[in-house]
């Protein structure tokens, strides 16, 4: 079973690089690379930190975790000491990616962005109810492929009225199916 991200690069046709797609087409895995982790302000690294994400530091182990769950999979990030882990599962009538971080719920599209496969926040409810603009966080996230032929990350979440709240990039290689 492909993740939610696999189905709305099928529906849309998306031409991704063939790691981003080996990536999402896994039905579980366990990655492990690294990651430049950043932080903003006093207050948007307390919210970070409240959602389980490290302290901004230069570069820190990386891995990533993913597990069929339900009508969808959880994933499960470590950065060094600090896990954060999700749900992410494809809404069927909106035709999205939905991600949950506890009572927290983001609502995904997703594009091509040159050679990348760009992340797009389009809602956010918290305890299932949608948040105005100004409390819906900002995000410019992308997959790509590395020069090394790995999969990339450039995941970043602002919030209107603090600024950064985390930026995090890096890579991990997936390996070819057998």
């Amino acid at each position: 079973m492909s993740d939610a991200f696999a189905r709305i690069v099928a529906e849309k046709g998306l031409r991704v690089p063939s790691v981003v797609a080996r990536f999402h087409a896994a039905d579980t895995g366990r990655y492990r690379g690294s990651a430049k982790v950043e932080g903003g302000n006093l207050v948007a690294r307390l919210i970070a930190r409240f959602a389980g994400f490290p302290p901004p530091g230069l570069t820190v182990d990386f891995e990533i975790t993913t597990r069929p769950e339900g009508e969808g999979h959880l994933w499960s990030r470590r950065f060094g000491r600090s896990t954060t882990s999700s749900y992410l599962r494809y809404d069927n009538g909106r035709h999205r990616a939905v991600e949950s971080f506890g009572p927290i719920r983001i609502e995904m599209g997703l594009r091509m962005q040159g050679e990348g496969l760009a992340v797009d926040v389009l809602r956010t409810c918290f305890m299932g109810i949608p948040l105005p603009v100004w409390l819906t966080p900002r995000s410019v996230s992308s997959e790509f492929e590395t020069s090394q032929g790995d999969f990339g990350f450039d995941i970043s979440a602002s919030l209107p009225g603090v600024g950064l709240l985390v930026r995090y990039q890096g890579s991990f290689e997936v390996p070819m199916p057998r």
